[in-house]
């Protein structure tokens, strides 16, 4: 999906080119529209911008001054010059400042349509699949130092130390952020390998990810990529100007770092999933977070990652703004839980089919416990394998019950003691299966928590959509109202519905039409006004389109 923004100080101009563009309909575009130079600037801090159409004499702020602006926050965007002056002055300061094509507004639609191909076609091919992988073959050769990335990992842990002892670690290990400032994370995950991939395919891709990350944000950030389990990694992100201004200036520029990293995520998963064909989910900080405060932010973005919404690829959410001081907690407690997952490194893959509710997987990974079955070893052996198991799938299960706030859900029917108390079970048969059940239930109740979080989203859409019929129903606006990225949410609402979100849009501003013109007086542009149409003449075209006569037939037929 691309970000087009269309900015002219001739609103009709700008809604005629906007209905084109989505008769068009070639790529699937999010097209905004801005009617100034200083309107398009705000509207771009807030999201990324792939391709800019611009006016270039308005009044103001001129397209040649604004698109400085977008370069500077958009170094990747496409710029797309309209004019109503065949000038020859204003055509070379276009090309100047990067100008793709300049177009004027007398010629035909169809030059605007090659010049949108012609850019789509090049933000494609900019990053090249042969280059990203040498290059990632270079990198999995020099490979991150060990020590730096248990350094990394005792931070994660709460293990920081004193900032003047960080600053030594940092300059003894070569970590290139300042141990003095605050930092942004990014905690995301491989969805799906695929099948057949040996551990080196996948380390070699692991790399590739890093490399496509740094592709898109070296150029305006100090970058670190820490792959802290089998599929999972945490980004560490610093602005390289430092300082930051101080109070209400600092937030301001934190924001802006902040929407700059959830447009360039969206660029970084969609090369993923065409170079790589790795579909890798992400969850963003809602707030920079001091050194000190990484281990507690860490384990929230875990959280929040692998919580809400049902099991899909690519997800790229927004961590909502609360407090994480309950989520922060101590080294040892971390570490006691990191020893467990080392011991048992499968740990995680249960953890990660039970927070998304595949019972099937959990069953299937869960059925590897049965090895101690056919183990030929010493009887007394035997038993302190037994033991050692079962004191590791009891530490597994009643920290994620507790973690996830299961126990009222399962502690009653599960009876707790049966956690804990080897004795109280007949044999290991009988503990695993109560493992399993008690593993089965909480997928279940995930599941259905998952569908019904899910399906809330839904409502919520649908009821902004009815609620605000006249405001702006893009993508985009939908997507900030349920707190998901306009591509994510796109591809969630179809594979939950079957439809496309702004076919039911149209749809519901159709009914809501038909409604207004049976059964009241109001003039068409005033019916087209208030189901969300700036142009009476565009309403009319795209009922007709949907219904087969015109809203003045309808209107007599009715």
């Amino acid at each position: 999906m691309l970000n087009l923004m269309i900015v002219d100080d001739e609103s009709v101009a700008v809604n005629l080119l906007s209905n084109a563009l989505e008769e068009w309909g070639k790529y699937e575009l999010t097209i905004n529209k801005a009617y100034s130079g200083n309107e398009a600037l705000d509207r771009i801090r807030e999201r990324r911008l792939d391709i800019l159409l611009t006016d270039i004499r308005m009044p103001g702020m001129n397209g040649l001054e604004l698109a400085d602006h977008v370069l500077d926050l958009w170094p990747r965007c496409k710029i797309i010059f309209l004019s109503g002056y065949n000038d020859f002055e204003y055509i070379q300061k276009a090309i100047r400042k990067g100008g793709m094509d300049y177009i004027l507004k007398a010629e035909d639609d169809e030059l605007i349509f090659q010049a949108i191909e012609k850019a789509a076609e090049e933000i494609k091919t900019e990053l090249h699949e042969g280059d990203i992988l040498k290059k990632s073959q270079e990198l999995m050769q020099q490979a991150i130092p060990a020590m730096r990335r248990d350094y990394f990992m005792e931070m994660l842990g709460g293990e920081m130390g004193s900032e003047a002892a960080r600053v030594k670690r940092f300059t003894e290990l070569g970590i290139h952020l300042d141990p003095k400032q605050d930092v942004y994370l990014v905690v995301g995950r491989v969805d799906d390998w695929g099948k057949n991939l040996s551990t080196s395919d996948r380390t070699l891709l692991t790399y590739s990810i890093q490399n496509i990350a740094e592709e898109f944000l070296a150029d305006k950030f100090r970058f670190v990529f820490l792959l802290y389990d089998r599929f999972r990694f945490v980004w560490y992100i610093q602005p390289k100007q430092f300082p930051l201004s101080q109070g209400e200036e600092a937030e301001v520029a934190w924001e802006r770092v902040r929407q700059f990293v959830k447009g360039t995520s969206e660029s970084i998963q969609a090369t993923c999933s065409q170079l790589l064909k790795l579909p890798i989910s992400l969850m963003l900080s809602s707030n920079p977070s001091s050194w000190e405060k990484t281990a507690g932010q860490f384990d929230s973005l875990k959280l929040n990652l692998s919580s809400g919404l049902i099991r899909s690829v690519e997800k790229l959410v927004v961590e909502p703004s609360s407090d994480t001081a309950g989520l922060e907690r101590s080294s040892k407690t971390f570490f006691a839980e990191m020893a467990v997952r080392n011991h048992m490194r499968k740990l995680d893959l249960l953890e990660a089919h039970l927070d998304s509710g595949d019972k099937a997987q959990f069953v299937q990974h869960f059925h590897e416990f049965t090895m101690l079955n056919n183990m030929e070893v010493s009887e007394i052996k035997l038993t302190y394998l037994t033991m050692e198991m079962f004191a590791n799938l009891s530490s597994f299960f009643l920290s994620y019950t507790s973690r996830r706030n299961l126990i009222d859900e399962l502690g009653a029917p599960m009876k707790l003691d049966k956690y804990v108390q080897f004795d109280n079970h007949s044999s290991w048969e009988a503990a695993l299966a109560y493992f399993r059940q008690l593993g089965e239930m909480a997928a279940d109740y995930n599941g259905r928590l998952q569908l019904e979080r899910t399906h809330e989203m839904i409502r919520i859409l649908h009821q902004y959509v009815h609620d605000f019929m006249k405001e702006d129903l893009t993508l985009t606006r939908l997507a900030e109202v349920v707190y998901l990225s306009p591509p994510y949410l796109s591809r969630l609402y179809k594979l939950l519905t079957g439809n496309n979100l702004t076919e039911y849009v149209t749809e519901q501003r159709m009914v809501r039409a038909k409604k207004l013109l049976k059964n009241t007086t109001m003039k068409i542009h005033e019916i087209a006004f208030e189901v969300g149409f700036e142009s009476a003449p565009y309403f009319t075209r795209v009922f007709k389109k949907l219904t087969g006569s015109t809203p003045n037939e309808y209107r007599e037929m009715n």
